[in-house]
């Protein structure tokens, strides 16, 4: 039976490049491509955090989560449902309604979430509550979006939500993958992971990511943004990344966490000095940095886990990497060279097509080979 991430890891790297093509050509001074009646910013920002973020979460989810509660895999016919609600949403959003195509996008949220909630009640696993928790949360800003309601609440709801998950998987996979790694490779490591440590981090997080969606400005969501950076450089510092720096795929994962501390940093220093830093370099620190790389990431370890080649080297995969991580850096030096936007924008947009066109490229050649493993299995 093929994996149920296949044809959702697809749909998230063409998801990706539309968003990004839609408002790209704006950046050179030409007209914008794409549906009318709605800003391209507000097209691109829709289309990516609505519509590419929950299929690489559903792809993740029905493939993982048979694997955390002991439960068997969801049937073709229900990856074939979600796929269909996919299909229904984009049309929808492209061609009849941008809010009724984000209401169809919270449906496929809402679904997934019942199929993971049924999973987890299943199993009693409550350490996957906060997985469920948090799609919910996710679900509930996407439907605030669909209505237009409260907008920036709803765009804040959705992201900390995103980054919730990002944190919670990152902390499964990034430092399995790096023992995995290591070994493999014929070395030892251990990891010694404080639990007192981890708990601090995870109410820091807590608290700034709450504080931040009821008062983003406050002096106190500061402080409380920057005790969460402090505390999850703390947590990922166990994972001892430096011992994975020849795999560009682990160190993808390592690099892609390390975005989530920057944007607490980031936001932390707007809050203090809002006239030196803008709000946007911490999102995009978290959307670009975090949620792309650690998406790319993600995809790519489990296709190629999957293909029997968990660590095997991909010149186009390590090109998609590379260009995300420069992606977000050109993108975060527009707040420093405000007098260069325009070119950095326009090269950060270009860069985001290309990571996630060497994805797709590297996405064919990963699903080949694992075809070509099962055929001799």
């Amino acid at each position: 039976m093929s994996p149920p991430f296949r044809p959702f890891f697809l749909i998230a790297g063409l998801d990706a490049i539309v968003g990004a093509a839609v408002w790209l050509p704006t950046t050179f001074g030409m007209q914008a491509i794409g549906p009318t009646g709605i800003s391209p910013g507000a097209w691109h920002r829709d289309v990516l955090l609505f519509g590419m973020v929950p299929t690489i979460l559903t792809g993740f989810l029905l493939t993982a989560l048979p694997r955390w509660t002991g439960r068997r895999a969801v049937s073709p016919p229900t990856t074939r449902l979600l796929v269909a609600l996919w299909l229904c949403s984009r049309g929808t959003f492209l061609f009849l309604s941008h809010s009724a195509g984000l209401a169809l996008s919270a449906l496929l949220v809402l679904t997934l979430f019942l199929i993971a909630a049924r999973q987890v009640i299943a199993s009693r696993a409550r350490r996957n509550l906060k997985i469920l928790f948090l799609l919910l949360v996710f679900c509930g800003g996407n439907v605030l979006a669909a209505a237009s309601y409260q907008v920036e609440l709803a765009l804040r709801l959705a992201l900390v939500s995103i980054i919730g998950l990002v944190m919670i998987i990152g902390g499964r996979v990034v430092p399995a993958l790096t023992v995995a790694y290591v070994e493999n490779a014929g070395r030892r490591i251990t990891l010694d992971r404080s639990a007192v440590l981890e708990h601090t981090a995870a109410v820091a997080a807590v608290c700034a990511f709450g504080m931040w969606v009821v008062a983003p400005q406050a002096q106190l969501t500061g402080l409380a943004c920057a005790l969460a950076a402090c505390s999850q450089a703390m947590r990922a510092a166990q994972w001892k990344g430096w011992r994975s720096v020849a795999s560009s795929i682990v160190l993808a994962l390592h690099i892609g966490y390390g975005w989530i501390i920057v944007g607490f940093g980031l936001l932390a220093i707007h809050i203090f000095a809002p006239t030196s830093l803008g709000q946007a370099a911490a999102i995009h620190a978290w959307t670009i940095g975090a949620i792309g790389t650690m998406g790319l990431a993600i995809m790519a370890s489990m296709i190629r886990k999957h293909s029997r080649r968990a660590f095997a080297s991909s010149v186009p995969a390590t090109g998609a990497f590379i260009a995300v991580t420069t992606c977000c850096l050109s993108r975060l030096l527009i707040e420093l060279l405000p007098g260069y936007a325009v070119p950095l924008t326009g090269l950060s947009g270009t860069l985001w097509v290309v990571a996630f066109g060497l994805f797709l490229m590297a996405f064919r050649r990963m699903t080949d080979a694992e075809a070509s493993g099962a055929a001799l299995g």
